[in-house]
């Protein structure tokens, strides 16, 4: 496609129409000085704020057209040239004219511009909503959270950042579990794919940014005089972790994290995509009042299962016993606004059990890392001279200890769950459910 060349007045009255005009001009304004200063479509898109497809089509305008793009009625008439023209109500203002919707299951985002969500106080959910629009609340929530620790996550000065950012994404690909099946199958398993990719990505730097914080708290508590102590270890991880980050950034900055972002804050405020009401036999878009505490009771029920293996639970199998009560614990914060104030202590219980499992699968992972390490690092120095190998000691005793943590975290476990499955809690949960 042709380069675009300016004048110094249609530069000068771009960058008054960027700076002073309205949100859908501005955008515009931007994406003209971006392409005008040799900008790539990708690079031009972000700098305006607009998706990589709408770019392309206002470049092609702006080449046919110029300054008229920016005149109402000009406007108006590119209408003529995008297909599917409908406009979804509930965004009126936030498009663009001739903006398309979402389409049997379809996103068509290259012709919509949509401002991202801003981070907000409290979900909204209300007991007469359906799953459909609670769901929509919950991820439009939490995906402004996500996009609030994005920058933080890119910059990686605080490591906080990225464990939010991460945080946020799970709790959106927790909430698919509850609120998927009231939409369009197709649509919600590339969205979830989106989020599982950048989950992954997250929890790669993030688990290691765990481990090492604590071998590097457990150096400065322990002193010693063999050297070089922990220093192979914490150097080997560092260098892991800097590769970890350098994909997660990457993707940050790629085009399927964009697209992904793009075409999920569509289908948050824009399409409607749900199903339709031959299509909701089994009550997948029912209302919230009615819907959860089904939801909140399955989710229990799945918890209390394991206490018939416990006596006799692997680490693997109280990792697995973590998931559910995370999902659990989710499934009460997605609905904490319309349940009564015993959710509050049943959230911080669960939070309890959650973070002891947490703790001893943290132990468990660092255990499989130090075990592994020591075999390459042994391999490595059988081929150097005797007297530049180095002791191992400090390496096996730090590994000694995480094995005594796995332990104790794994034997003071029963007595935590023994205060769970007392009636106090199910009394809580009860008392939540009693206000629908």
């Amino acid at each position: 496609m042709a380069t675009i060349s300016l004048s110094n007045e249609e530069k000068q009255k771009l960058v008054e129409l960027s700076q002073s005009a309205s949100d859908l001009i501005n955008h515009r304004a931007r994406l003209i000085l971006a392409y005008a200063d040799g900008k790539a479509t990708l690079q031009a898109s972000k700098e305006a704020g607009i998706s990589r497809g709408r770019a392309r089509f206002w470049k092609r305008q702006f080449l046919a057209q110029r300054m008229e793009i920016f005149h109402l009625n000009a406007v108006a008439n590119t209408t003529t040239e995008e297909p599917n023209q409908s406009i979804n109500s509930s965004a009126e203002g936030l498009m663009t004219p001739g903006a398309s919707i979402e389409t049997e299951g379809a996103i068509t985002p290259l012709q919509i511009e949509v401002p991202y969500p801003k981070p907000r106080q409290l979900i909204g959910i209300s007991l007469g909503d359906s799953m459909a629009e609670a769901g929509k609340k919950v991820w439009l929530y939490y995906f402004a959270e996500m996009l609030l620790h994005e920058e933080g996550t890119h910059l990686g000065e605080n490591i906080e950042e990225l464990h939010d950012m991460r945080v946020a994404t799970r709790r959106m690909r927790s909430a698919f579990d509850i609120f998927g099946s009231a939409f369009d199958p197709k649509t919600m398993k590339r969205h979830l794919k989106g989020l599982r990719t950048i989950g992954r990505v997250l929890g790669q730097v993030r688990d290691m940014d765990v481990i090492l914080e604590k071998a590097i708290n457990y150096q400065m508590k322990k002193k010693t005089s063999n050297q070089p102590g922990l220093e192979p270890l914490l150097l080997d991880w560092k260098k892991t972790i800097d590769t970890q980050r350098t994909k997660l950034i990457k993707h940050l900055q790629g085009e399927a994290y964009h697209d992904f972002k793009q075409n999920f804050n569509l289908f948050l405020q824009v399409s409607d995509n749900v199903k339709s009401p031959e299509a909701q036999i089994d009550g997948t878009n029912s209302r919230v009042r009615d819907a959860v505490p089904v939801l909140v009771y399955s989710r229990y029920a799945a918890v209390r299962s394991y206490e018939s293996i416990l006596p006799t639970a692997s680490v693997l199998q109280l990792h697995a016993l973590r998931i559910e009560i995370k999902k659990f614990r989710y499934t009460l914060e997605y609905f904490r606004e319309i349940l009564g104030e015993g959710v509050n202590q049943a959230i911080d219980q669960l939070k309890q059990l959650q973070d002891h499992l947490g703790e001893l699968h943290d132990a468990d992972v660092a255990c499989q890392l130090v075990r592994g390490f020591l075999k390459d690092w042994d391999e490595e120095q059988v081929h150097k001279p005797i007297t530049e190998r180095l002791n191992p000691e400090p390496i096996v005793i730090y590994l000694a200890s995480l094995y005594a943590q796995r332990y104790r975290l794994t034997r003071s476990f029963p007595e935590m769950w023994r205060k769970f499955s007392q009636t106090e809690f199910r009394q809580n949960i009860a008392q939540a459910i009693s206000l629908l």
